[in-house]
């Protein structure tokens, strides 16, 4: 760590090496990118082949109205936002460190504990920029079109990227709380129903009751929202504006929660 007596290296400079040490780590493992980006284009495929002629059909209510994309457009954002989950690994890298006595000599060096924290959290989103590009390619393949053109599939990757800085930092919180691996994996399962507790197969005006309810608390629905108006409805800046303070919004606040707990875990130490 390059850091000098006067009071320590910047704090651009100590995020700069923390992140490239942990990007380092990912590509040295790139076996353990496969599962997720398997599962979301599974999913995607399934969703596509089952529901596509549902969705198009007389099935569907008439308040559904899919006019104005294809069901490809409709659902390829939340295969993209399931692949945040990919950003869960971020606090099992931390938990390693920790474990490895790593986490303890950075305690004792003059690095800013908010650096140390936002590493894990900007490799898992790189991760889910990627993976969220990898299942954007697929869905070309098989029919999506955004109304946005291309131009719209990088505006999809931006939020993609704030949305999983967001989940990285969930995950990095929970695994510092619980300071195992296996506790940063169970907080990634009870995350999991937020994804359906969303506009997940039918526009936000489709559900009822205590659903509705849910789903306009839940910072997913704003996500999906978002990318679902990029690809379907063209640039709509309020649906979109929505979905980028929605992500931003999430990563800071899992940030702070992150930099309490390796407070608290400093403490104790």
């Amino acid at each position: 760590m390059a850091i000098d007596n006067s009071g320590g290296a910047t704090f651009g400079l100590q995020l700069w090496i923390l992140t490239k040490r942990l990007l380092i780590r990912v590509i040295r493992r790139p076996y353990t990118e496969l599962p997720t980006v398997l599962i979301s284009a599974f999913f995607l495929f399934v969703y596509v082949g089952q529901l596509d002629k549902v969705f198009g059909g007389s099935a569907m209510p008439s308040s559904i109205d899919f006019s104005k994309g294809n069901f490809v457009n409709f659902i390829l954002p939340f295969s993209i936002v399931s692949a945040s989950i990919s950003g869960a690994s971020s606090g099992i890298n931390l938990v390693e460190d920790i474990e490895s006595g790593v986490f303890r000599r950075y305690q004792a060096m003059p690095i800013s504990r908010w650096a140390v924290i936002l590493a894990p959290m900007l490799v898992g989103a790189v991760r889910v920029f990627f993976q969220s590009g990898l299942i954007l390619s697929l869905g070309i393949l098989i029919g999506a079109s955004p109304a946005t053109g291309p131009i719209g599939f990088l505006a999809i990757l931006g939020i993609a990227f704030l949305w999983g800085m967001g989940f990285a930092g969930y995950s990095v919180a929970a695994g510092i709380r619980s300071g195992s691996a296996q506790g940063a994996q169970a907080a990634t399962f009870l995350f999991f129903p937020a994804l359906f507790i969303a506009p997940t197969f039918v526009p936000r005006e489709a559900l009822s009751g205590w659903l509705s309810s849910a789903a306009a608390f839940n910072p997913t629905t704003y996500v999906i929202e978002a990318m679902r108006g990029i690809m379907i409805d063209g640039w709509i800046s309020e649906s979109i504006l929505k979905g980028v303070i929605a992500s931003g919004l999430f990563a800071l606040i899992t940030l702070t929660f992150a930099v309490i707990a390796a407070r608290k875990v400093t403490e104790k130490n």
